[in-house]
């Protein structure tokens, strides 16, 4: 594996570097850090405004695809299985009846059938200040949000439609930690960062980074509701609301831990992988079969071929990818083995700050006509 030299602008990757200083003049962030990767070279790997290459971002719903590998990875253990029903795996049944059958793969590919988004952390600090006690942040505020999910109705039969719910990764989460018995951050690091290196990929870094790491944390601002700027914990409510460790959001990592992790799902998809099968590989980044038209793999997006997708117009039918909500992107073209790592704070400055919504796919493109002229 190979690192260059830092680029400059004007240079190689000079369109993209100026795109990305623009963002930070135009206030779309903070900071940035793009890197990109062809097969093993990584020919840029730069940061903008307060960023530095090591800065460790909260990288929201990029927790998806993480926590995705860790239920293969337990699956290759024949601890769980695709298309085992989920309902076996939760301490408690879904009170709505047809939530029987929803199978791990409906969660994975969000074609389980629940609802998208729900603000679980109000209800729980609305139980706080009337039991006059403390519940957000802790395990049995955690157990409610999941209990809470378990008593949502379904907006449709599972498998029959496809809606992104973090709901459903809640559910997810919360199956593998019984499954294995651990909890998610241990099993993180046990399964994926430990084998990986990804040395700063996980849940809380604040519990694992001595004082002058912390410098490392990029922040996505103040927090009206926690009184807090949120610096090391999530920015999503719900994640914060069950402990800052969740299936759907919560893990923090940097933008070479995310290569680390896409480059073992493209070695794994070869059958060369370190601790993914090829068939694990494979199924977590194709796209799944019901219902016609889905997007979704079991764990990954993919780009839209309709529309302005945010991975740009150069990654092509079978990439695959997964977006953040606080800024962060990881999009992965297998066919040429290219990977590009795009981590931002763009939250920072408001959760409606749009700026990087029409900069980010011009990264992309600029990027991807550097590595493939």
């Amino acid at each position: 594996m190979t690192v260059p030299p830092a680029p400059e602008e004007g240079g190689r990757f000079g369109k993209a570097i100026g795109l990305l200083r623009e963002g930070v003049r135009a206030k779309a962030y903070t900071a940035a850090v793009l890197l990109a990767a062809r097969g093993e070279e990584i020919p840029i790997h730069w940061a903008a405004g307060d960023a530095r290459l090591s800065s460790v971002f909260d990288v929201a719903s990029l927790t998806k695809p993480l926590v995705s590998a860790l239920f293969f990875l337990l699956a290759q253990e024949g601890k769980v299985s695709p298309e085992e029903k989920i309902p076996e795996y939760l301490p408690s049944k879904p009170l709505d009846p047809s939530a029987a059958e929803i199978r791990f793969s409906h969660l994975l590919s969000h074609t389980s059938g629940l609802p998208a988004w729900k603000p679980f952390h109000a209800d729980v600090r609305a139980a706080e200040d009337r039991e006059g006690r403390r519940l957000l942040g802790t395990s049995e505020g955690h157990d409610r949000i999941v209990s809470a999910v378990l008593a949502v109705p379904l907006e449709a039969a599972p498998g029959t439609s496809c809606v992104y719910s973090d709901l459903g990764f809640i559910l997810l989460g919360r199956a593998i930690e019984l499954a294995a018995f651990q909890p998610l951050d241990r099993l993180m690091k046990r399964l994926l960062g430990d084998p990986l290196q990804m040395r700063d990929t996980g849940y809380l870094p604040m519990s694992c980074m001595s004082e002058c790491e912390t410098g490392r944390l990029v922040s996505t601002g103040y927090s009206e509701e926690r009184g807090r700027e949120k610096l090391g914990e999530p920015d999503d409510e719900n994640a914060a609301a069950m402990g800052s460790v969740a299936g759907h959001a919560g893990a923090f990592s940097t933008a070479y831990d995310l290569f680390l992790f896409a480059r073992e799902v493209l070695r794994a998809r070869r059958g060369e992988g370190r601790i993914l099968s090829r068939q694990s590989a494979l199924a977590m980044s194709t796209k799944a079969a019901l219902p016609p038209g889905c997007p979704r793999t079991l764990g990954w997006d993919t780009p839209d071929p309709g529309g302005v997708s945010q991975a740009g117009s150069r990654f092509p039918e079978g990439s695959f990818g997964h977006l953040g909500y606080t800024g962060c992107s990881l999009w992965i073209d297998p066919s040429k083995e290219a990977v590009v790592v795009l981590l931002t704070n763009r939250i920072y400055y408001g959760k409606q700050n749009d700026g990087l919504k029409k900069l980010r796919p011009l990264v992309h493109d600029a990027v991807m006509e550097e590595l493939f002229p």
